[in-house]
This record gives C-alpha cells, sequence and structure tokens, in this order.
C-alpha cells in the first residue's frame, strides 16, 4: 500500500523510522527513510518500508511523507489507519486524503485518537508549495490557526441516494442552468437530498448548516415555479415526485411558529423546521 500524508510537526527522520517499524510490527532496520532532494545512491531500495520525505516551506506543515509498504506487512492497513496509527506514535498530528475527491478535502488524524475533517489550502512560495489548514470542523490543539466550521463543499459532496429524483430526471429532457429543464433537475436532487438527509436524522455527517438548509428550501422554490412551465406528459410525473418529497419534508419537520426558519411568506416549507436542529 502506499500512504501520501502530512504532518504538523518537523518529525526527525529517526523519530519517523522508529514509529513506522513500531506500528508495522518490524525491526527498525527494515525501514529506509530519506528526503526528496537527499542521497538516494545509499538508500535500501529493497526494504519493506519506504519512507520518502519532503521540507516544506513555511506554513501549517512541515512534511510532506510518500509511505510505500509491502502487501505482505501492510495487509488491511488503510491510508487512514497508518496517519491515525502514526499521529499516535509521533504525538503530531497528520494529515491523509479525504475518500471525497476534491483537492482541498482531507482529514487530520490527531494524537488524542480523532480523525477531523480539514480544508487544505495550497500557499504559493514562489519554485515551492507550502500548506496551511484553513478550516477544522473540530478544534485541533497543534492546528490553532485554524476556524472551527461545519465544511460546505464536504457536505455537498457527500453520497447520498435520489431514488425519486433518479426516477423522474431519467425520462425528462436536460437543459441548460437558464432552462426550465435545467432548474428542474437541479433542484429536485437539492430537495431530495434534504429530505433524505432529514429521514435518517442528518446521516451521514450527522451534520448540517443553516445556510444550506435555507438554500435548499429555496430549491423548493424552484421547483413550485418550474412546475407551472413543465409541459404534459413530465407535469404530472413531476407533481407526484415533488408531493413525495414535501411528505418526507413535512414528516421530519414542525412548525416554525417563531419564525427563525426564514422571513418568505409564498411557500409552507419555509415555516417549517427540523425537528432535530444538526447546527
Amino acid at each position: 500500500m502506499i500512504g501520501n500524508l502530512f504532518t504538523v510537526a518537523a518529525t526527525e527522520p529517526a523519530v519517523l523510522r522508529a514509529a513506522l517499524a513500531g506500528l508495522l510490527a518490524v525491526p527498525e532496520e527494515a525501514v529506509d527513510v530519506a528526503e526528496t532532494d537527499g542521497d538516494q545512491e545509499g538508500r535500501d531500495w529493497e526494504a519493506p518500508v519506504l519512507c520518502t520525505y519532503r521540507r516544506l516551506p513555511p506554513g501549517d506543515l512541515s512534511l510532506e511523507l510518500d509511505v510505500t509498504v509491502e502487501e505482505r506487512i501492510a495487509g488491511r492497513l488503510t491510508e487512514g489507519v497508518l496517519a491515525q496509527r502514526l499521529a499516535v506514535s509521533t504525538g503530531g498530528s497528520v494529515l491523509y486524503p479525504s475518500e471525497i475527491e476534491l483537492p482541498s478535502a482531507y482529514w487530520v488524524a490527531v494524537p488524542d485518537g480523532r480523525s477531523v475533517r480539514c480544508r487544505l489550502e495550497a500557499v504559493d512560495h514562489g519554485d515551492d508549495t507550502g500548506y496551511r489548514v484553513g478550516a477544522v470542523e473540530e478544534r485541533v490543539e497543534d492546528l490553532p490557526g485554524a476556524s472551527v466550521e461545519i465544511l460546505p463543499e464536504i457536505l455537498d459532496r457527500q453520497h447520498i441516494d435520489t431514488p425519486v429524483a433518479d426516477a423522474f430526471l431519467s425520462g425528462y429532457p436536460t437543459g441548460t442552468t437558464a432552462t426550465v429543464e435545467g432548474h428542474v433537475h437541479y433542484a429536485l436532487r437539492v430537495w431530495e437530498r434534504l429530505a433524505r438527509r432529514l429521514e435518517s436524522d442528518w446521516l451521514p455527517s450527522g451534520r448540517y448548516r443553516h445556510d444550506l438548509f435555507r438554500r435548499d428550501l429555496e430549491a423548493r422554490d424552484d421547483l413550485a415555479d418550474a412546475l407551472a412551465g413543465v409541459s404534459a406528459p413530465h407535469a404530472e410525473e413531476l407533481r407526484t415526485a415533488v408531493a413525495q418529497l414535501d411528505a418526507v419534508f413535512a414528516e421530519h419537520t414542525e412548525d416554525d411558529a417563531d419564525g427563525k426558519t426564514g422571513e418568505k411568506a409564498d411557500g409552507w416549507w419555509w415555516h417549517r423546521r427540523p425537528r432535530s436542529i444538526p447546527w
């Protein structure tokens, strides 16, 4: 297996070697650690564990690690588990890539055992690139400059099944974002994603943002407008699909008597709030 990691601390090569040997249960002689720009001639390329590190320019992170472990030693070891064990061994947080296909999406493996989502940002240093951690979803002690927030880009990319939207849209024409068809494709999926989040009590993360909730209500506004412009034979099918999702939304929300959801008065959905508030 291959792991591409970042460390917050400027961990010394000897410490890295000892930590990798310990967490992989191999002798230190089985671990070869070297700097990218260092002497490569003397490396033991046959070592079952190879770790190449690069010292980063000033920023939140100190080292970039490229770790290769032979399959017979790695077993079912994942990049995340490797990062977590390394964080515990060295006492410093270690970053590893998220499963979400987004360059800024990373996890921070914290020495206390937590894995915290973060937003990694590149910092241009002319002929080199450094990194800063712009935001984390929970406080991380050795990243004090990162803001603590729920990351909207992660929420929008989490996989959520949308069977009602899929069934209707499979037979519905596509169009640009400025067309009725484009509005329907966007808004119906957004509305169902919200309905499924409510239905599952905000899985998979258990979190959501109020600004995204309002955006999703605006998608329901778009559906209300689009329904007037959708012609037969699709109009009745769309009404049925929207009604199904409205029922899920209504079941998992309650009257917003004090008006905290929003100022809009036209759609009944603006006068509902989640039974379980995730922000």
